[in-house]
């Protein structure tokens, strides 16, 4: 090899081995997937968690353990090859010293075990699928909770916005107030009450933001992530009705929900699991040949041998039975609580679906909120301006304003999570 190219070569591996030593850890790979400036759909905050979160990767280690726990069961049909030596020395009392050498090479087949093994494999494959269920059912889980850290930032935004505006109203106020007392056709009472009601919506505004930094931190964490670069989300809490039956929610449910899916595996195990416990008294037959070496001198004597065992159990004190009624109590135990789940599910919806209802009727009503005190506040300035209103009745309706706003900002949360966790009931892919 020419010299420069054993040079590129040496630098290559160099590259690699420094890649793999001092290259980027998971946690910093996987904030990678978001960068400065982005500006994130729910539908693409759901796709980062289950890419990145920890119990998504910790969900499918657990399914490639199981897949090795087939593995491990359908070992069982290949054959054993094993080889064993041996060196031993003696003195016996009054003779001369002597050494024993022996070697031994060995192959063992079980031919049938009456369908033992099959039993045992189908049993670990559908703990595989089982597992596979249990992973999308975490899945669902961390979609649900993404999409509530989701639209808790956007109505702590919307809080914000509120809170801003309020107090904007309320520095315009004190500046009409100063003016009226400067003008001499208001009383200092109307300045201070303007300065005190001023004072507190600037510390609603600072809870606000905190609350918005928390519901930031919140959604950072349910998509997997300790700490992000600044991002954004795309606001979409606007009220669009979503039109389902109970009766279609409830056939989704329960079609789709992994967790019931699992469950149901779970019966199928326990089945198969009862198989297997009745014919534990079952015989096995098995094949072996053994080849050996043996001797004091070299070169040691040969032989060899193979044949066939049948193990037929007759009296075990009653274990195979103890271990089918064993089987058979799991076996209902999961029966019932599949039925049980199934209730559960049915109340889910049953839950969600009146929720969905409710909220969607206290989202008309609070808009109509928001417009009566929009014009009452109108009203009270009116007065105020005119010089016939007081200015308790501004602070009111400011105030009244602001709840309002803020419940109606509510009221679209609420509708939105209703969605979202009728959808979740349903086992569907969220958003």
């Amino acid at each position: 090899m020419h010299l420069k190219a054993r040079t590129k070569l040496i630098l290559a591996s160099i590259f690699i081995y420094s890649a793999a030593l001092f290259g980027p850890s998971p946690s910093q790979a996987e904030t990678l997937m978001l960068q400065e400036g982005d500006l994130l759909t729910l539908e693409q905050c759901i796709e980062i968690a289950l890419q990145a979160h920890p119990d998504v990767m910790g969900a499918q280690k657990k399914v490639e353990a199981q897949e090795s726990r087939v593995g491990q069961a359908m070992s069982q049909n290949y054959p054993e090859l094993s080889a064993s030596t041996n060196y031993s020395r003696s003195s016996p009392a009054g003779g001369s010293t002597h050494s024993n050498y022996s070697s031994n090479i060995s192959l063992s087949q079980v031919i049938t075990d009456f369908g033992q093994r099959e039993r045992k494999i189908g049993i670990e494959r559908e703990n595989v699928t089982a597992t596979g269920f249990e992973a999308d059912n975490r899945k669902r889980n961390i979609a649900y909770g993404v999409s509530e850290a989701y639209y808790g930032v956007l109505a702590a935004k919307r809080n914000v916005s509120v809170a801003e505006d309020t107090v904007r109203q309320f520095e315009e106020h004190l500046r009409q107030a100063q003016g009226f007392y400067e003008a001499g056709t208001a009383p200092r009472f109307d300045v201070t009450k303007a300065q005190v009601d001023l004072s507190n919506a600037r510390l609603e505004l600072i809870k606000a933001r905190s609350s918005l930094e928390i519901a930031w931190k919140t959604l950072s964490n349910a998509m997997g992530f300790a700490d992000t670069p600044s991002y954004d989300i795309a606001d979409d809490m606007d009220f669009k009705v979503y039109d389902i039956t109970k009766q279609e929610a409830l056939a989704r449910a329960f079609d789709n929900r992994p967790d019931l899916k699992a469950q149901e595996t779970s019966e199928v195990t326990a089945q198969k699991s009862l198989e297997l416990a009745a014919r534990g008294d079952s015989p096995t037959l098995s094949a072996y040949a053994a080849y050996n070496f043996e001797g004091r001198d070299f070169p040691l004597d040969e032989g060899w041998n193979f044949g066939m065992t049948m193990s037929i159990p007759l009296f075990d004190g009653h274990l195979v039975e103890y271990q089918t009624k064993e089987a058979a109590a799991n076996l209902e135990e999961v029966k019932l609580a599949t039925s049980s789940l199934r209730n559960n599910i049915s109340l889910e919806i049953e839950e969600g679906y009146l929720s969905l209802i409710e909220y969607g009727e206290s989202v008309e009503v609070s808009r109509l909120m928001v417009r009566q005190a929009e014009e009452n506040l109108e009203l009270a300035l009116g007065r105020y301006q005119a010089g016939v209103g007081s200015p308790i009745e501004v602070t009111d309706a400011t105030v009244a304003l602001n709840d309002a706003r803020k419940n109606y900002v509510q009221a679209l949360y609420d509708y939105r999570m209703a969605e979202i966790t009728l959808k979740s009931a349903m086992g569907e892919n969220l958003p």
